[in-house]
């Protein structure tokens, strides 16, 4: 490598001091676009994951399985929880520390492979500022994990495929050394972690091995080692891990996933994500570059015949992740779409999106190499000064991409109005609870109506569904069941058969009892609920807390 592949290096050394600097930045802007979204109340996923570990570390796993969730992470938040306690940003913190040091670590990745800090800089910052980055990352469920381990998958395979841009050595190039094979047990390794925490990871993942393969092979770097069969003791130990969790049962139960997870047009899969910053313009950008390099040198032939090092294998396998970012979140849409299994949710392929801001930094360090190796062939020389150049190119580059990705997503006009982007997840249990607690009273019940998908057996005749398990009782009413504890609890819904009112107001404690009704389908089905129950039993209603949950307090008189 020569010394024109790096921003202000020479010999390919890799500028550490400005790598840290981009390191802190990215860091700095990933805790500040998630911290202030961390202040609401939890909402209907995060009180299952906070109810999962509130108790002993031996109901984590029913509980998590219930909820149609593997274990693996919930543990390791049991385990948390027990160290910071549960209020809402301790809790939270887990997650935005694992995707913050996501961002970070695209940071590091990307540079370590390109030489170049300015592509590093954006991989983090496309993680660090995006919206769905933010919002899964500062959640309390397992989607910041996923993005996370998908970084260090797509590293590893990446390490695998090509060496870095300080180890270009022959060995390494020729696949001599058993180092390919390492990274290919590595990469397959942070599959699998990805795949326990949350299975449906493996539908974007899971790609990265039939894109790598055919490229290791190209280039030497398919010979078989001892870590391969680690790496296939791994693979098989996973899938029967898998085979013996939750998740057979819960694939009986894909029908209930309709409610939230079917594709029903095209367009959805146009606003899945940014495709435009994220993909399209870097990608676009360096395909132009890329060609125009070649023009120039095809009209200003090197007159020393040594070329300009420009790696154009290693370069361009940078692709490689972003398609299958892209092919994951296709396949997803088409699964829904045509009815295969209704996953259309971002939170199933969530792992597509570093894969494609790693392919958005790869894209700036083909833009800004094929820039400067023009930049140096019409000047004739490899100058300092053609380096400083370079090295302004590149942040320059990084600069617009960035900017034209807060101004794309609407980022800059937030800020430019006053106002700090923040991703709010609309749903205030803490207010609601603190309301019903200012007045409730002994002798008072509270009826949750929750909206769970797990609760719509009671829209049928309760003749009709049998005896429900204990357990599914107290799964369904986790929401006041964890952080934002209420007693006593009776589960109800909006819609639920007739026969189901009538038993739920048989077992009142009281003729006259006072009810708080705690509803997450909104004013008007909680009220149409009411009505339905004035015309069985005389109620009168107020509304004491709005927004969602909204809370009632029923008067049924004597």
């Amino acid at each position: 490598m020569t010394a024109d592949q790096g921003e202000g290096t020479e010999k390919g050394k890799i500028d550490r001091r400005a790598m840290w600097f981009a390191m802190l930045l990215v860091a700095g802007v990933a805790l500040a676009f998630r911290l202030p979204s961390c202040r609401e109340s939890f909402w209907l996923d995060e009180l299952h994951s906070a109810w999962a570990v509130a108790d002993r570390f031996s109901d984590v796993a029913p509980r998590a399985a219930a909820g149609n969730q593997t274990t693996g992470y919930f543990h390791l938040l049991w385990a948390w929880s027990a160290l910071v306690g549960p209020g809402e940003l301790p809790m939270r913190m887990s997650s935005v520390l694992a995707s913050v040091l996501a961002s970070v670590l695209l940071v590091v990745g990307v540079t370590w492979r390109t030489g170049k800090t300015s592509a590093g800089a954006v991989a983090g910052a496309v993680l660090a500022i995006d919206p769905n980055g933010v919002f899964f990352g500062c959640e309390l469920r397992a989607y910041a994990f996923v993005m996370l381990y998908a970084v260090l998958a797509v590293w590893s395979m990446m390490a695998w495929l090509g060496p870095s841009s300080e180890r270009l050595d022959p060995g390494a190039r020729n696949g001599s050394c058993p180092g390919g094979a390492r990274w290919r047990l590595a990469m397959l390794f942070w599959i699998c972690v990805a795949a326990l925490v949350h299975p449906t990871s493996l539908g974007v993942l899971a790609l990265l091995v039939p894109l790598a393969v055919p490229v290791a092979w190209k280039w030497r770097r398919l010979r078989l080692w001892r870590a391969d069969l680690i790496a296939g003791v791994i693979v098989s130990a996973t899938l029967a891990a898998l085979a013996m969790s939750s998740l057979p049962e819960s694939w009986q139960r894909r029908g209930l996933w309709k409610a939230f997870g079917q594709a029903t047009t095209w367009w959805q899969l146009w606003y899945a994500w940014s495709w435009v910053p994220i993909v399209m313009l870097p990608v676009g950008a360096a395909a132009v570059t890329f060609l125009a390099r070649r023009l120039v040198f095809s009209l200003r032939p090197d007159p020393t015949g040594h070329g300009d090092g420009l790696r154009r294998h290693a370069d361009w396998i940078g692709v490689l992740p972003g398609l299958a970012g892209a092919i994951g979140t296709v396949l997803f849409f088409c699964a829904s779409y045509f009815e295969w299994v209704p996953l259309w949710h971002r939170r199933y392929f969530v792992a597509a999106l570093p894969l494609m801001a790693w392919t958005a930094g790869e894209s700036c360090a083909i833009c800004v190499a094929a820039v400067g190796g023009m930049l140096r062939r019409w000047s004739g020389q490899r100058s300092d000064a053609n380096r400083i150049m370079t090295r302004a190119i590149g942040i320059a580059l990084a600069v617009l991409l960035v900017g034209h990705m807060l101004w794309y997503q609407g980022t800059l006009q937030t800020l430019a109005a006053g106002r700090w982007p923040v991703q709010w997840r609309g749903e205030h249990w803490r207010g609601a609870v603190a309301a019903v607690r200012k007045e409730i009273r002994d002798g008072d019940v509270v009826w949750l109506d929750s909206q769970l998908i797990e609760a719509s057996f009671l829209r049928q005749p309760i003749s009709s569904v049998g005896s429900i398990p204990d357990r599914q009782w107290e799964y369904l009413a986790f929401p006041l069941r964890g952080p934002y504890r209420l007693d006593p609890v009776v589960v109800v819904g909006a819609y639920e058969h007739e026969s189901w009112m009538k038993h739920q107001l048989e077992n009142l404690p009281r003729p006259g009892a006072r009810v708080w009704l705690i509803s997450r389908s909104g004013v008007r089905s909680s009220e149409r609920l009411i009505e339905r129950l004035n015309r069985s039993r005389s109620v009168s209603a107020e509304q004491v807390f709005p927004g969602r949950p909204v809370v009632y307090r029923l008067d049924f008189g004597g």
